[in-house]
């Protein structure tokens, strides 16, 4: 279900100009972290900051899924190369 909402202009350059400074600043984690959910009440360029780094942890995130990918099957080659050709030893 999508809605249809209506941002303020005046919001959305503010959260936008918040999401920018934290890109120039690589914000790794949010200024206020003992912010609750509703930060976007309180200031929409708090708002556009929380929202870079949690963009920026899903992308980690998502590298990380993929490192993991790489090294497990670097290692399931690694396992059954050591046998290749030998067939069955009783």
């Amino acid at each position: 279900m999508e809605e249809n909402l209506k941002v303020d202009q005046k919001f959305k350059r503010a959260f936008n100009l918040g999401y920018e400074v934290a890109k120039e600043l690589d914000l790794k984690t949010p200024m206020f972290q003992n912010e609750s959910s509703d930060i976007t009440l309180k200031s929409p360029i708090q708002a556009g900051m929380f929202q870079f780094v949690q963009d920026r942890q899903v992308i980690i995130d998502k590298k990380i899924n993929i490192n993991n990918d790489v090294l497990k099957r670097k290692s399931m080659k690694k396992t059954f190369g050591k046998n290749k050709g030998k067939g069955l030893t009783p």
